[in-house]
């Protein structure tokens, strides 16, 4: 059943590199594995993100970039709710 979603004759012999079809899901696998390592997933990310777009599959280009600004929000949130608890908390004892 999963086998068609894995399987390498949608790649026709193509070079990944140059090629902007639609990742198939061996692809993204290899993505998501790739961020699992700590540190090789930041420098990656940022790879991916900033490269030039005959060098990486523009699929991949735009998650990166999306995950980055999603990721970006998520620490600004948390910077904001975490200073303003830790401010509440220095007014209660002081």
């Amino acid at each position: 059943m999963f086998s068609k979603w894995i399987d390498e004759s949608e790649f026709d012999g193509k070079n990944d590199f140059f090629d902007n079809s639609v990742m198939s899901v061996r692809q993204w696998l290899a993505v998501m594995s790739v961020m699992i390592i700590p540190v090789v997933n930041v420098v990656m990310i940022f790879w991916w993100a900033f490269a030039e777009k005959e060098l990486t599959n523009s699929n991949k280009v735009n998650w990166a970039r999306a995950s980055i600004i999603l990721l970006t929000a998520f620490v600004i949130a948390v910077s904001l709710l975490g200073g303003l608890l830790l401010f509440g908390w220095y007014m209660h004892n002081h």
